[in-house]
């Protein structure tokens, strides 16, 4: 018997179910009018100005580095077309005052969350990953930052775990160790409490009391993850992903050592509030 090359069968296969099909229909050369013309032109003319616009907009969302969806582009299609139509408001405060009113003032005194100095940091234009664009510290910066953040997290065992974030696939987070019982907003993010963006520009997403929250919001140290508040993640990971509350934060990088003093406070507000320690510094230990 002949012996036929893998792709010579593959190709007659494929005519042979072309031929059977009404496709080829559609690809013979239609009559000469106006009319065909005219939309031959339209789609061409959409096609030249879709396609370099949509490359340039992925090639922004691979700019940011990878993070929580798929670093492909699938991941892109799906924060552009079912994220981003989603995105809230990520600067206004007033949603925590309800919230303060009970009289929690939150684990952050005024004095550790002085004015930022400059302008905030120009963001991404995807719902996620959320990262800065500009004012990305420096690799000095970054490893100082990322020492001090591994040293607070190892000294802070008893409390915390490392573990891989949930949230961000490519980086690890601080989670409520396990032997420690559960608050609800621990139970609702499914125990994590914080992750560095260590693989981009080296912002923190950290869930916060709602007076820090303001605190740090106000202060120009940060803006709430545009999804805060929504069960969009939860739905479309079916529940793998919680829920994130309104409380989730994204802190700007840390340009130098000072920054990093005032975000590592924010780092330690974070642990006591969904770790759920309620007093001061003191019931958690000298280390935090």
């Amino acid at each position: 018997m002949p012996h036929y090359h893998p792709l010579t069968a593959l190709t007659t296969k494929t005519t042979d179910l072309l031929a059977r099909s009404n496709i080829l229909t559609y690809l013979r050369p239609q009559p000469y009018n106006r009319g065909n013309l005219l939309r031959l032109a339209l789609n061409t003319a959409l096609i030249a100005l879709i396609l370099p616009a949509a490359y340039r907009d992925y090639e922004a969302y691979l700019s940011l580095g990878p993070g929580g969806p798929p670093y492909n582009v699938l991941g892109w299609l799906t924060v552009r077309l079912f994220f981003n139509p989603f995105k809230r408001e990520m600067f206004g405060t007033r949603i925590y005052d309800a919230k303060i009113g009970n009289g929690h003032s939150g684990f952050l005194a005024d004095e550790e969350v002085p004015a930022r100095k400059g302008e905030r940091p120009a963001m991404g234009p995807f719902a996620a990953p959320q990262r800065q664009i500009n004012q990305v510290p420096s690799k000095e910066m970054q490893e100082k930052f990322m020492a001090t953040y591994a040293s607070f997290l190892d000294r802070n065992a008893r409390l915390l775990d490392r573990v891989p974030s949930i949230l961000e696939k490519y980086t690890d987070a601080a989670h409520v160790a396990s032997s420690i019982p559960l608050t609800p907003v621990a139970r609702q993010l499914k125990r994590e409490i914080c992750h560095v963006h260590g693989t981009s520009d080296h912002s923190v997403h950290v869930t916060l009391a709602p007076a820090d929250c303001k605190r740090v919001i106000d202060a120009g140290w940060g803006q709430r993850f545009p999804l805060a508040g929504s069960s969009l993640l939860r739905n479309v990971t079916f529940g793998r992903l919680g829920s994130l509350p309104e409380e989730f934060v994204f802190v700007y990088a840390p340009r130098d050592e000072g920054e990093i003093e005032v975000v590592m406070g924010i780092v330690r507000a974070g642990v006591k509030y969904v770790a759920g320690v309620e007093e001061g510094p003191d019931e958690m230990g000298p280390d935090v």
